[in-house]
């Protein structure tokens, strides 16, 4: 039977707040009246990490995973419910909590070890090998506080990821550094769970959540949703960016699919099934409309994750005026800066229809909104929009540098081809 070293059963973290001071003080008086509100920042939390097993914990901001892991580590205190932990834990909570300016990385290394109780001859013992692994060179030898942000930090995980703790706990660190560091840093926390290191990881990054992850746990205003299969617990997380869809998909009344499309139409029945967005909010009656969308990947699984240079099919039931003489079908692809990294404008016809729309993902892995629209087209370059649905869906675009060597370097991916036509000499 596989060790577990986190359990968690029924755990439950509730604060008081006070609205003024006077009430903060009546709070420890015996036997008078208290004015208080109860916050619960966890609310029945059950789950379990392995042996070797990495378990991330997503959710929106507020929903409670960094008090999570504090309680764990034992920042803070319980409300009600239990936890037992076996085995040592370093926890990343903040990348240098603890670091003297004045002090050099390799004097920053033996002092944050002493603070964290390890031994220091296994400290002086690996100095060497996070030296290396922090790549400052002469730096590493200079006062931090001549570091650059990214200095900094290399330093801080390049101490964390050689220690030799049982559990690691990390509040969003793995994106720290560039991508060469990023790979040293999962290669190495690789190496640590095939020696049995448990690692619990709190992030926003789905890529990396998917990636890395045997289980997920999932947290929304406090409560759990689901813990269990990466795949499923990262869907429901996209679709908690779509108004309170964590446990459903949109409800269309079977009427409107008769009344629309023919009942026999297996494909179109399912478009509706498995629609991904609330149109009917933005349409509000309008002649001009997107009515339904799915997706799906090259293997028929419904989903918005794609794996780099793979594609997704996106089915749209459209309806378009008679009137509307060029309608087209515009779906702008943008970064986390709001960068438009792609538009994809393709012409359509004036009258209902189901479209099929395949698009290959040939940009930096990572997450990317989508805002789509229906627009008519003026003339050449130009036109206007007819309906907007602004950030319609998230794509999250994969890939495991730690396996892989990339089809290409840089944000996006151009078509090109070698020939040697002669050898000269």
């Amino acid at each position: 039977m596989i060790e577990k070293v986190i359990e968690v059963k029924n755990l439950t973290k509730s604060f008081k707040l006070f609205s003024t001071n006077k009430d903060r003080l009546l709070n420890i008086i015996p036997f008078v009246n208290k004015k208080f509100d109860m916050h619960i920042s966890l609310d029945n939390i059950s789950f379990d990490v392995k042996k070797g097993e990495f378990v991330s914990i997503i959710g929106k901001n507020g929903s409670g995973k960094s008090t999570l892991l504090k309680i764990l580590c034992g920042v803070l205190q319980k409300t009600s419910g239990e936890y037992i932990v076996n085995g040592s834990i370093v926890s990343l909570l903040e990348l240098g909590t603890g670091f003297n300016p004045e002090l050099s990385g390799r004097e920053n290394i033996i002092a944050s070890s002493k603070t964290m109780n390890f031994d220091t001859n296994y400290i002086y013992s690996k100095i060497d090998e996070i030296e290396a692994f922090a790549d400052l060179e002469e730096y590493f030898d200079m006062p931090i506080k001549t570091y650059s942000s990214g200095m900094y930090v290399r330093l801080a995980m390049s101490l964390f990821l050689h220690l030799n703790p049982d559990i690691f706990i990390i509040d969003e660190a793995l994106s720290v550094g560039d991508i060469f560091f990023q790979q040293k840093c999962f290669s190495k926390i690789e190496e640590m769970r095939k020696k049995g290191v448990a690692f619990l990881f709190v992030s926003h990054d789905i890529n990396t959540v998917l990636n890395m992850s045997d289980r997920v746990l999932l947290l929304d205003h406090s409560k759990q949703i689901y813990f269990g299969d990466k795949h499923e617990a990262c869907k429901l997380y996209y679709d908690s960016d779509k108004k309170e869809k964590y446990k459903k998909t949109v409800q269309i009344d079977s009427s409107q699919i008769l009344e629309s499309v023919n009942e026999k139409d297996a494909l179109i029945s399912q478009i509706y099934k498995h629609n991904i967005f609330d149109f009917d909010q933005l349409n509000q009656n309008k002649d001009t409309c997107i009515k339904a969308c799915m997706v799906e990947d090259e293997n028929g699984k419904l989903t918005t994750s794609v794996d780099l240079m793979k594609s997704l099919t996106f089915y749209f039931i459209i309806r378009i005026e008679e009137n509307i003489k060029n309608p087209s079908i515009v779906l702008k692809i943008k970064d986390k800066y709001n960068n438009k990294i792609s538009v994809v404008n393709k012409n359509i016809f004036s009258r209902e229809q189901l479209i099929k729309l395949s698009i290959v993902f040939s940009i930096q892995p990572g997450q990317y909104s989508i805002d789509l629209s229906l627009a008519n087209r003026m003339e050449l370059n130009k036109g206007c929009n007819l309906v907007d649905y602004p950030n319609f869906t998230i794509i999250d675009i994969n890939f495991d540098y730690t396996k892989n060597e990339p089809p290409f370097y840089g944000i996006a991916h151009i078509e090109n081809s070698l020939q040697i036509e002669r050898i000269i000499k």
